[in-house]
């Protein structure tokens, strides 16, 4: 299982800390697109890096043309010599609607266009006609000459939660990026199922897809501060409706409505008193660094690669950044 690890914060910082990675021997570089924008974190990692993938985890499909996106993916393949996977993914509709202005509109069929304009675009880099006509997108014009095509396939990669996205993610993608808010227990019952039926719709094997799992890693001295800092992330995440079926999975559905209310005041004590320790032991590995590599062991035989993430929802950047440090040093090959 290969081990993958977010990348993020000031651009300043970025570069050293994918060089870091790589030089850890860590396989894998995962760039968000939440603060800063997941391509030019990716140009930065890139640059910075020889050997390591470097993908985006995720870049928003829908605030973008497909064009735009595609264009950018060719790019940033151009620069790592074919090391970038394309992560896309959809966001949440509030988030859509009122942070980027963009209508959220059935996510699964226009997501399927997305990845069919992205792959055109591609292919008309190396002279074949351009003509999508579709529901959500009509492109035409083939891209602008002088760039050429891509040194070989971008990966595709969705995230996908639910299972509408899920079997798209079988029918049409190179692969699967799990949320970190996530267990072994939801994949097998939910994830796995789902993925499958889309595989099976499109006449696709298993290893078609490649499958990534987002895991909160949350690693200190004191079990006890690692597990608070996890229930953190936890409980912002739980803050989202969408994921509400992750937690009826282990029968804790109840606590979606007072984690929401905790954090409409700004309580994030409240919050975390919301987590219980089991729930923290389910949704996140943490620990001292012994701890977090035993427990990551669930993920084997289920996920093709994991990817870590300190949690991030704590105000304390210091302790993230020590949090992330030593969560490298725990999985340094």
């Amino acid at each position: 299982m290969r081990i993958g690890l977010a990348v993020g914060g000031p651009l300043s910082l970025v570069g050293e800390a994918a060089r870091t990675c790589e030089e850890a021997g860590i396989d894998a570089l995962w760039v968000a697109e939440t603060a800063r924008t997941a391509f030019i974190q990716s140009a930065v990692a890139i640059q910075a890096t020889d050997r390591a993938t470097v993908g985006t985890s995720i870049a928003l499909a829908f605030p973008r043309s497909p064009v735009i996106t595609a264009m950018a993916a060719r790019d940033l393949a151009e620069l790592s010599n074919g090391r970038f996977v394309l992560g896309l993914g959809t966001q949440v509709k509030r988030v859509n609607q009122l942070r980027y202005s963009t209508e959220f509109e059935h996510p699964a069929p226009k997501m399927r266009e997305v990845v069919e304009v992205c792959r055109k675009v591609w292919r008309a880099f190396g002279g074949e006609p351009m003509d999508h006509r579709g529901r959500f997108y009509t492109v035409t014009m083939p891209p602008f000459p002088g760039a050429g095509p891509p040194p070989g396939p971008i990966p595709i990669y969705l995230a996908a939660v639910n299972p509408g996205m899920l079997r798209l993610t079988g029918e049409v993608a190179d692969g699967l990026l799990g949320h970190p808010l996530s267990s072994p227990k939801y994949f097998t019952d939910v994830v796995r199922p789902a993925l499958d039926e889309g595989l099976a719709k499109a006449g696709r094997k298993r290893d078609e897809v490649r499958v990534v799992a987002g895991v909160i890693c949350s690693v200190a001295d004191d079990v006890k501060q690692a597990l608070e800092e996890a229930k953190l992330q936890i409980a912002f995440y739980g803050t989202t409706r969408t994921y509400k079926p992750i937690f009826e999975t282990h029968g804790w559905g109840d606590v979606v409505d007072p984690l929401r209310e905790a954090h409409a005041k700004g309580d994030f004590a409240g919050m975390i008193a919301c987590i219980t320790d089991e729930m923290a032991e389910t949704y996140a590995v943490a620990g001292t660094a012994a701890d977090v590599r035993e427990k990551l062991k669930r993920w084997e035989g289920l996920a093709d690669e994991v990817y870590l993430g300190p949690p991030w929802a704590s105000p304390d950047l210091e302790r993230t950044a020590d949090i992330y440090r030593r969560m490298l040093d725990a999985f340094r090959v």
